[in-house]
């Protein structure tokens, strides 16, 4: 039953109300632009279920994959309300208003996250060890220094810390430092896109980080372990050792942020997340830092894992987040210039400036379409073969 509550429901509730905002962007501005509208439809034929109100029949497909507004004549200008017939700038607008409307989203629920009160760790990072040779070497960091800002904008735990850090691979940010008796210092560190292993003091090989430091939480305190809580940990440990009695909880706070200063800080995270993917896609193809090595595609069933795993290591309130990266992802995957995609479709828009208003057959540009489709179905039925086997073998996308 966690599953399906802690997986499958979450993703379903995201996943469908990311696909109607996108089909909801096509929808209106078709409606505004006058071009008739046939089919609104959740997922991909065959149908499952369908009613018509108006011009427009609305519709529920067995395919999850995404979504479609059907209109008019969108290759063929041969009827008035046909989307092939309307001027090229009207037809860019409706291809694009999908993508722009999962962007927009994208912006509105990073923004909410952080107006929501929320538990926030603030327990700011310590450096534990700096690894020979490394970048943080070269730069002067010692065990011991409390990391307390990146390029000047302030980092209130590791995860902040790892989020800024990966989010410059490749240049050298100025890290804010707190050292001994509270000397404040800012150190200049690399941030490379790999790293090899290392070998610490105990002769065991281990990852580095893009900076080559071992971080703590630097402020916290221990808490009781309950008596369930000590019996796990008894369970992973080998027969004789010591089961702890307590555990270092880090320092946190409840915050959150007015709706004015929410969309100030919400609406960069936006782009950040996609630097932050492309950089993370580099690293890993030149080699990996830390345990990430190799690149990992994953589908809707890979997605519908993550929510899950997402909730049971950083709680509900974190799936805003969650969504609010696909939406981001959705919305410029869509606006890229493959056939089948809204990109496609303004591709050959685009065409006709070239080709000073001479259109592309529509038999020609339909082709093209459909090949895009059956290879975007292709690729997902080997996406989701690889996610469920990833899935029976045991194996997380976070862990």
């Amino acid at each position: 039953m966690d599953v399906i509550f802690k997986s499958v429901l979450p993703f379903l509730g995201i996943i469908i109300t990311l696909i109607v905002i996108h089909e909801l962007g096509h929808f209106v501005t078709a409606k505004m632009a006058g071009v008739k509208v046939l089919e609104f439809g959740l997922g991909y034929p065959p149908r499952i279920w369908g009613i018509k109100r108006g011009d427009t029949e609305y519709t529920i497909n067995a395919v999850p994959l995404g979504g479609f507004v059907r209109m008019l004549g969108e290759e063929d200008p041969k009827d008035p309300r046909s989307l092939a017939v309307k001027p090229r700038w009207v037809r860019l607008v409706v291809l694009s208003a999908g993508a722009f409307m999962n962007i927009v989203l994208a912006i509105f629920l990073f923004s909410l996250a952080l107006a929501i009160p929320r538990t926030v760790d603030i327990s700011e990072s310590r450096v534990v060890e700096v690894v020979p040779g490394s970048p943080a070497e070269e730069a002067g960091l010692e065990p011991g220094d409390v990391i307390f800002a990146v390029n000047g904008k302030d980092v209130q735990n590791i995860g902040e810390l790892g989020y800024r850090i990966r989010l410059n691979l490749g240049n050298t940010i100025d890290l804010g430092i707190r050292r001994g008796d509270g000397e404040l210092l800012e150190l200049p560190v690399y941030a490379r896109w790999s790293a090899p292993r290392w070998i610490d003091e105990d002769g065991v090989s281990q990852p580095q980080g893009p900076t080559g430091i071992t971080i703590s939480s630097a402020y916290g305190s221990n808490r009781p372990l309950t008596p369930e809580e000590q019996e796990e940990i008894a369970s992973t440990l080998p027969p004789g050792e010591t089961v702890p009695t307590t555990r270092y909880v880090p320092a946190t706070e409840t915050q959150s942020l007015a709706p004015w200063n929410a969309l100030r800080e919400g609406a960069p995270r936006a782009p950040e997340s996609l630097i932050l993917f492309v950089k993370d896609i580099i690293s890993r193809i030149k080699g990996g830092v830390g345990e990430s090595q190799g690149v990992q595609v994953t589908g809707p069933v890979g997605i519908a894992q993550l929510t899950g795993e997402v909730v049971d290591v950083a709680g509900w309130k974190s799936l805003i987040d969650l969504a609010a990266m696909i939406s981001m992802s959705l919305g410029v995957l869509n606006i890229l210039p493959l056939p089948m995609l809204d990109g496609g479709r303004v591709v050959f828009v685009l065409l006709e400036f070239v080709r000073r208003g001479k259109r592309v057959a529509p038999e020609k540009e339909a082709m093209v379409h459909f090949v895009g489709l059956v290879a975007m179905l292709l690729f997902a039925v080997v996406i989701t073969y690889f996610d469920i086997i990833r899935i029976f073998s045991g194996e997380g996308i976070l862990r």
